[in-house]
């Protein structure tokens, strides 16, 4: 899953959806802060993403990146992202901070959350 190098970078803005299926939350080791991933899932395809980012300006730029980059895709792709898939997208990789990791930690939590709920 290798975004392509020419991609357009992202605005580093991420809003909570309205509606949406599930979310999960995480929290960053650095800040100690919430990132918040929510998503929208119709037949197991995530339509829609987004949530809240309560620390730092980067943590918001991966955010935003990952969101760009799971919008669209099936669910069970989706739980294979790593950072290194969304990071094309972003202006800048800072990897002594690794808030890229609590933002796919909290993608994780909410498909997670997902397989959960489909089971019960």
């Amino acid at each position: 899953m290798d975004a392509t190098p020419n991609t357009t970078k992202v605005r580093p803005v991420v809003k909570p959806l309205e509606n949406y299926t599930v979310e999960g939350v995480s929290e960053c080791s650095a800040c100690g802060r919430a990132v918040k991933m929510q998503l929208l899932i119709d037949n197991d395809i995530i339509v829609d993403a987004g949530g809240t980012v309560e620390s730092c300006g980067y943590s918001r730029e991966c955010m935003a990146a990952l969101v760009a980059t799971v919008t669209g895709m099936n669910v069970f792709d989706a739980q294979a992202v790593s950072s290194e898939d969304f990071q094309p997208l972003m202006t800048r990789v800072i990897e002594k901070l690794g808030c890229d990791n609590w933002c796919v930690a909290a993608l994780r939590i909410a498909l997670r959350n997902y397989r959960l709920r489909a089971a019960a």
